[in-house]
């Protein structure tokens, strides 16, 4: 024992002196769950705030609240542990240095900015926050809490006092002058004014909407009141309960924010535009129109100074705008609104991803980095194939089909009405896409900019019902088929086309619920079918017999990959995980847990050393395949602290065949110690033990 302690004592300053000095920086290793080595991207945005002391400003995600610093715009930690919805909240404290956060089923906590510590967490009531203030000299921290507002102490944590009287959910607070009083609104269309120390209010109606949005302005003397679909910002008086007057927009809104002196109004819309329009907030004219954003933008921040305003929207991207000439300073990418499906290029150099809305993202795995982004047009992607010179990239949706240059970024071709089942045959001269009638067509990618089918013939037709996936043979003889509607679509029927007459030449059939997925192994004598069931099925393609049924999954198996050996099936399914199984016995190996939502798709990279899987939370995570793991020494799926002391147990074997033997060179020494510890500093770089 003291034996195994003092090397793993001895490797730590040695495994430390071998790390990059720029490894610990890289946002995409922060709070990685256990088996992966990267994410890509942030997850989808949900708010934004600045800090008051104008030196970070904040981005709730639905991963966890990335602070940024505000001069650079680079992120300086990553906060987690909430499970975040679309009405999570945070707070700023005055002085910038305390931030508090809640979701609708967590307690409220308080981070140190700085260091990005969890510092208290508030406890000991039901929760359903809608809203979070700090009172101006910091002290207390003000809760909306269903129909309630609580006060704390924010420094201890203690609960000092709970203001009834609002009937329906709280929306909105705000502490005005010394703090020494609060104003609320709430469902029950009622705006109190508190007296914070007696517990007493007076209270105006402001015929509330119950589906409008309010915000207090940051003095807390007027009240806003959001109007989404019909574009309609009203203005009241919060001393008074008076109304002020109404803000007409151009499109509808979805978001406002106050500058900090009250004066200016901003608002952000969807529509065909995604405006966002600044207005003079005591006259209601129109100062200035900024656009730039694809897609809608549902959250505004001012900076504190009034200078700048960021903006978020659901196609990934952050803008910062200088107020004063309404130009985009800087823009901000990879919090990515829904990944729905990821592609390795053939060469492994580059992974694609689709995103909602209409994005798709290149990113270079050389560096794990983003590249550029592609506007799809459909509002989900869900489709993505390279073809196999890695020339051509083609995405498909719900809507449409599109063909991309790969490394012009061209649009070569848009072909609307076509499904999103996609598949490129072997050779590369041959794009299979489906139909929502039912048709599957066969185009000769020579001459694909002019969307000339191979021959008139070549149109397959069995399904009445559109396609949810299709897969070529390794020989390029078979193409495979999956109905998403009619009769096949409730049986879950699996058609075998013959390529070189157009005919239907198998059907065979076994998921109780509709098919989501199919692969060929590579030497092409297995069919992997996944379903909404639950299960996925093995095929034997000479006899087209069931071979094995694979089960573990829970709500719907959404995506199958082969490795490229052939010997791994990775599956994904919308419970949340991804699972690797042995491709001829169906064990289940390994399960990757860290995706907040549904995994959509998984992907192997062509050397079969990486798996991409694409969640519903806006990431992409890359985990390390078990074929590559050799640090996971004692064969558990995990590489942690167990399997250094593991390789500590066996310091000294000589000869070949040993799994201590991590390096392969037929002996267990430091050296192995070093390569299972910089393995677990990749999973983790947190990892107490390594530090």
């Amino acid at each position: 024992m003291k034996r195994k302690a003092f090397f793993i004592s001895m490797l730590m300053p040695i495994f430390m002196l071998s790390l990059p000095s720029s490894f610990a920086q890289d946002s995409s290793q922060w709070k990685l769950p256990d088996g992966a080595t990267a994410r890509l991207g942030k997850g989808s945005i949900i708010d934004i705030t600045y800090a008051p002391d104008g030196m970070h400003f904040a981005v709730v995600s639905t991963i966890g609240i990335w602070l940024y610093d505000a001069h650079t715009y680079k992120e300086t930690a990553l906060l987690t542990g909430h499970t975040w919805e679309e009405d999570s909240v945070i707070a700023f404290s005055p002085d910038g240095k305390t931030l508090a956060s809640a979701s609708w089923d967590d307690p409220v906590r308080l981070w140190d900015v700085y260091t990005g510590q969890l510092r208290v967490t508030l406890t000991g009531y039901v929760n359903n926050v809608k809203a979070l203030v700090f009172s101006p000299d910091g002290e207390t921290l003000a809760i909306a809490n269903a129909n309630e507002i609580l006060l704390w102490d924010a420094e201890t944590g203690a609960q000092q006092m709970v203001l009834e009287g609002h009937t329906g959910s709280v929306k909105a607070i705000t502490f005005v002058q010394d703090g020494s009083r609060l104003v609320s609104a709430s469902w029950d269309g009622t705006m109190r004014v508190w007296d914070v120390l007696r517990g007493q209010h007076k209270s105006f109606d402001v015929k509330l909407n119950k589906y409008a949005d309010v915000m207090f302005s940051p003095d807390g003397k007027v009240l806003a009141m959001v109007h989404r679909n019909i574009g309609k910002i009203e203005l009241w008086e919060t001393d008074t309960g008076q109304f002020l007057r109404t803000f007409t927009t151009a499109e509808s809104v979805d978001a406002i924010a106050f500058l900090p002196d009250g004066k200016m109004l901003a608002s952000s819309g969807g529509g065909p535009d995604y405006l966002i329009e600044l207005w003079n907030a005591q006259t209601s004219e129109r100062l200035a129109t900024f656009t730039g954003h694809t897609w809608i933008v549902d959250t505004i921040a001012f900076s504190p100074d009034g200078k700048t305003l960021i903006s978020g929207g659901w196609n990934d991207t952050i803008k910062v705008w200088d107020v004063e000439t309404g130009e985009s300073r800087v823009t901000l990418r990879g919090h990515l609104g829904w990944a729905g499906v990821v592609a390795f290029s053939p060469d492994g150099h580059t992974l694609a991803s689709g995103s909602s809305p209409h994005t798709i993202q290149l990113w270079d795995m050389d560096s794990q980095r983003y590249k550029t982004t592609l506007e799809a047009y459909a509002f989900e992607v869900w489709g993505l194939i390279f073809s196999p010179d890695g020339q051509l990239l083609v995405s498909g949706s719900t809507e449409e089909v599109l063909i991309w240059g790969v490394h012009t970024g061209e649009l070569h071709a848009r072909y609307q009405n076509w499904y999103g089942a996609i598949a490129f045959s072997p050779d590369g001269e041959t794009l299979a896409s489906g139909r929502f009638d039912g048709t599957i067509k066969l185009w000769n990618v020579n001459t694909i900019q002019n969307w000339k089918a191979v021959q008139s013939s070549a149109v397959l037709d069995a399904h009445n019902g559109g396609y949810d996936s299709l897969a070529y043979s390794p020989d390029g003889k078979i193409l495979a088929s999956a109905g998403r509607e009619g009769t096949a679509y409730r049986k879950g029927t699996i058609l075998f086309w013959d390529v070189s007459t157009a005919q239907l030449k198998t059907t065979i059939s076994g998921h109780e619920e509709p098919i989501t997925a199919l692969a060929f192994s590579p030497d092409g004598r297995t069919l992997a079918s996944a379903s909404w069931d639950d299960t996925i099925r093995l095929w034997d393609t000479e006899t087209n017999m069931l071979r094995q049924v694979l089960s573990g999954h829970t709500e719907g198996v959404t995506s199958i990959a082969f490795s490229p050996d052939g010997k791994t099936l990775a599956s994904s399914g919308g419970g949340g995980t991804v699972r690797l199984w042995d491709a001829h016995t169906g064990r289940n190996r390994t399960i990757f847990r860290g995706h907040q939502y549904e995994v959509n798709s998984v992907a192997y990279s062509p050397d079969g050393k990486i798996l991409a899987s694409a969640g519903g939370e806006g990431t992409i995570l890359l985990w390390q395949t078990e074929s590559e793991v050799a640090e996971d020494v004692n064969g558990d799926g995990n590489v942690n602290i167990d399997d250094l002391r593991f390789v500590a147990d066996h310091l000294g074997y000589v000869g070949e065949g040993n799994v201590a033997d991590v390096n392969g060179d037929a002996v267990v020494n430091i050296l192995d110690l070093v390569a299972v510890a910089k393995a677990i500093k990749q999973i983790d770089p947190a990892n107490p033990m390594l530090q």
